[in-house]
């Protein structure tokens, strides 16, 4: 298994290795080049074709959380997750606590839709944020790593800090008027929170205008396969190595999908080159009507390439401060 470690460690090079560069990416996504044969020896043909099995869930040392304090009782950590609707809470947590049950809910993961149970909370509070009587999800500790997660439903006007450098995470009220310098290692792209999270404008992966979601709970970068085919289309005159995967997520669901190396990301004023990327047509793309246009969330890999990114909710921004280093080169356009 390639696990978030491994992929920022130069899961590039495995790309390279005997044999793994013979497919080509096509307009019509995974497998277009179909070998000669009836439909049963086609199938029976990829099912024998080897599979890297591509881990996309935080890992340990990715895990950044806040402290967090559940009706008054302190101690508990909660993972800032910019790609949750909702704030949700584990089972541990809520037998401690002793919380009361509430209605069962149905809640978008990113490869299904599952029914949970809820608890209801009186105060939840996490640096500068809080939420008041509120009906939280319940999940299991394996999908969530921690104690919770904060979700989108917790950050509105909130400005989210990750210091990498110091593997320090804060959550703070942000200052949409106050426009602190900016220095030379320090790029400000726009955002807005179109689909109730955190979008990048004038985003374009491989050269594909896409939209692009913050989502610092999800250990990898994933496009959907409509952004996949674009960015085959803007290639189809130039080498475009993909790999056939598995992507194993943080419930244990495998999703089939295809994996390449983005020759360059836009953002505003920023680019990165030669950045690794997962491509798989999630149930969240799914959920938020976005199977048929380009679309990627860009994950905790892509975000530990930065000394410290902030994510300001309320001034509509994400600043980048350069400095951390990292396997791909991030550069000033």
């Amino acid at each position: 298994m390639v696990t978030r470690r491994a992929l920022a460690g130069g899961l590039g090079s495995i790309l390279a290795g005997p044999g793994l560069l013979s497919t080509t990416a096509v307009a019509g996504g995974v497998g277009q080049t179909a070998p000669k044969g009836g439909k049963n020896e086609r199938a029976a043909k990829l099912a024998e074709e080897p599979l890297v099995i591509l881990d996309a869930a935080l890992d340990s040392d990715s895990r950044l959380t806040v402290a967090t304090t559940i009706n008054g009782v302190s101690g508990f950590r909660f993972v800032v997750d910019t790609g949750a609707d909702r704030t949700v809470l584990t089972p541990g947590l809520a037998e401690r606590l002793n919380l009361p049950r509430g209605p069962d809910v149905l809640v978008h993961g990113a490869t299904a839709a599952v029914t949970c149970q809820t608890a209801l909370v009186q105060t939840l509070r996490a640096g500068e944020t809080g939420l008041t009587n509120s009906i939280l999800p319940v999940l299991p500790y394996d999908r969530v790593g921690a104690d919770g997660l904060l979700g989108v439903d917790a950050l509105e006007g909130r400005n989210v800090v990750i210091d990498f450098r110091r593997n320090q995470l804060e959550v703070r009220r942000s200052s949409p008027s106050f426009e602190p310098y900016v220095s030379s290692r320090e790029v400000s792209v726009v955002a807005d929170s179109r689909y109730g999270r955190l979008t990048l404008a004038d985003s374009r992966i491989a050269g594909a205008r896409s939209l692009a979601f913050i989502d610092s709970g999800g250990g990898v970068s994933i496009g959907n396969m409509a952004l996949a085919r674009a960015i085959a289309a803007k290639r189809r005159r130039s080498p475009d190595p993909v790999e056939r995967i598995r992507l194993l997520t943080a419930s244990g669901e495998i999703q089939l999908g295809e994996f390449r190396i983005i020759p360059n990301i836009k953002m505003g004023d920023l680019r990165l080159t030669n950045t690794p990327m997962a491509f798989a047509d999630l149930h969240v793309f799914n959920h938020w009507g976005l199977n048929e246009r380009p679309a990627a969330l860009f994950g905790v890999d892509l975000l530990r390439l930065f000394a410290r990114v902030e994510l300001d909710f309320g001034a509509g921004k994400v600043l980048f401060r350069l400095g951390q280093g990292g396997f791909p080169t991030v550069l000033q356009a």
